[in-house]
């Protein structure tokens, strides 16, 4: 389980920060041109960050000799994952049905924006029972 290796220039810390780092700058360059009125040129910066930080988390532990996540990573990506999942199903069980409910009763009424985050939080679980599926049949 080490972290290095010794013909490898990137380690563990290096590529975290890397990553880390590209993911700060594009939200900073992102949030500066909201603050500043230019819109257009932070969401640019903000993708081409998140272009690159998602590439380099993807590809970088395939291309280097270093071992840059272990299993300790991948343990703490399923626990987060499971509580993120879980949590969202709970709230999203203990509130729809309620909110469907008094939409029917007159009491409220589910906007442009509720419906987009119902159909959004949907579409996650279907694609989430999916992978799950295709995870499970290759194990």
């Amino acid at each position: 389980m080490t972290a290095t290796n010794a013909n490898s220039r990137l380690t563990r810390q290096r590529y975290r920060g890397l990553v880390y780092g590209i993911a700060a700058v594009a939200i900073l360059g992102l949030l500066a041109g909201i603050a500043l009125g230019q819109h257009f040129i932070g969401t640019l910066v903000y993708l081409i960050g998140a272009w690159a930080a998602g590439g380099i988390a993807v590809l970088a532990p395939m291309w280097s000799d270093a071992t840059l996540q272990d299993e300790r990573d991948w343990e703490l990506h399923n626990r987060a994952s499971g509580i993120l999942v879980g949590i969202t199903m709970i709230l999203g069980l203990s509130t729809l049905p309620a909110l469907y409910v008094l939409e029917a009763g007159n009491y409220l009424e589910i906007t442009g924006t509720v419906s987009g985050v119902i159909f959004t939080l949907s579409a996650l679980f279907l694609l989430y029972g999916v992978c799950f599926g295709i995870a499970k049949r290759r194990i």
